[in-house]
């Protein structure tokens, strides 16, 4: 069996998620129509100091494009669809008829609070569900706030609306599905509405669902060990009690059908590549290394796992927007560096859209990762390229290392 490192791991990884090599001059709507297959699922953020998560997943791969794009492959062409998959997510299509199980255990079984709740709001359900069907597509401001001038808690859970409450617990569920967004706010509609095919759709069995999210995870992350596989599409197999396949059968008969290739990674044991990446495995053999430099959402595939983040590229990370302000370390918001296959360190970002004015609130270098010239100009041309995106003209940059302040303050170039 291949023995390989794990920086050679790590390279594989970032080459699958097509972020190993510069972006083309000029990226097209069918650019972000390939990566949205390729990546099978993209995390939504509501978070916007700067572009929101799903639409810089994309800019971290193709470099500048046009988020219309992404909003175009999933309402008017329904290249991918609303559901969750990592989270509240954009989901490749073609992989519908394997969520069906996840919407049949919701409507069982959803969780003791909810459960309860759902249970005890039947009749909000109800009334909800028909009115989707009388007068859908409708957003949440379709519906009245009970008591309106009671004042409403700050995390008061869907606005203190049980109606906002019914209309995600039937998308959750699998009854109502998203239609569009308008400015950002979701616009449900029964789910057959949104996706017709559904109707006619027959629920894979156990196996052939599971090989087909196990396959699309793989290929997607380039590489993974058992212990990873579950997190890309936020699966339980082989956690919950009498439910086989799990992860390591699912990877070997991958391998046993030559669909995915058996390694071992130092310090970390055995794993597995996507057969469809075996080229990637026959270049890093060989010394190749990622060329790209470039800035990751909190929520990016390549990351959102913050275990396989530290044990593949050693880089300890969470997202500080829920911590105390005094407590943070690095930020609100950090985005990690990578630069030419390591992540190398994370900047905190702002962009106030009315003036221009990007803003790098800290840049921090992971420890080892010692200041050059050309590891300024890569971090420079890519804050440059990012601030552009964001509408920016300028660059303040406020706590970050000296040798960094000169490079980054000032207008774009």
């Amino acid at each position: 069996m291949q023995k390989i490192s794990r920086h050679q791991a790590a390279q594989i990884s970032i080459a699958a998620q097509m972020l190993d090599r510069p972006a083309r001059q000029k990226a097209t709507p069918e650019d972000v129509r390939e990566l949205a297959h390729r990546l099978a699922v993209i995390q939504i953020d509501t978070i916007s100091v700067v572009a929101r998560s799903h639409y810089l997943i994309p800019w971290s791969r193709l470099g500048h494009y046009d988020p219309a794009w992404i909003d175009e492959a999933v309402y008017p062409e329904r290249q991918m669809f609303e559901y969750w998959g990592h989270a509240a997510s954009f989901i490749s299509r073609d992989l519908l008829p394997c969520l069906l199980s996840r919407m049949a255990e919701r409507r069982c079984k959803f969780g003791p609070e909810r459960d309860a709740w759902a249970s005890e709001n039947q009749g909000v359900i109800d009334a909800v569900r028909e009115t989707l069907r009388t007068d859908g597509p409708l957003t949440t401001l379709h519906f009245e706030r009970p008591n309106p001038d009671t004042p409403v808690e700050p995390w008061a859970w869907h606005g203190g609306k049980p109606t906002n409450r019914a209309l995600d617990y039937l998308w959750h569920i699998g009854e109502a599905g998203i239609n569009r967004r308008i400015n950002f706010r979701r616009e449900y509609d029964l789910i057959h509405r949104v996706l017709p095919e559904i109707t006619n759709i027959e629920q894979p069995d156990i196996w052939s669902e599971r090989l087909t999210l196990a396959e699309r995870a793989l290929s997607a992350m380039g590489i993974s060990r058992p212990e990873w596989l579950n997190d890309y599409f936020r699966t339980s197999w082989g956690i919950r009690t009498n439910t086989p396949p799990g992860p390591a059968e699912l990877l070997d008969e991958l391998a046993r059908t030559g669909r995915a290739i058996p390694v071992t990674i130092e310090g970390l044991g055995p794993a597995f590549i996507s057969s469809a990446h075996a080229n990637l495995l026959d270049d890093v053999l060989t010394g190749y290394v990622a060329k790209r430099t470039t800035l990751l959402s909190p929520f990016d595939n390549l990351i959102w796992d913050r275990q396989r983040t530290m044990e593949l590229f050693d880089f300890d990370y969470r997202i500080e927007c829920y911590t105390p302000a005094a407590k943070r370390v690095y930020g609100y918001f950090t985005l990690p560096i990578l630069r030419r296959g390591r992540l190398v360190g994370r900047i905190d970002p702002k962009v106030d859209r009315k003036s221009g004015t990007f803003f790098v609130r800290s840049l921090h270098l992971e420890p080892g990762v010692r200041y050059s010239k050309r590891l300024s100009d890569d971090i420079r041309g890519t804050l440059h390229a990012f601030a552009r995106w964001n509408g920016a003209s300028h660059i303040v940059a406020e706590s970050v290392p000296d040798a960094f302040r000169d490079a980054l303050t000032g207008p774009l170039t």
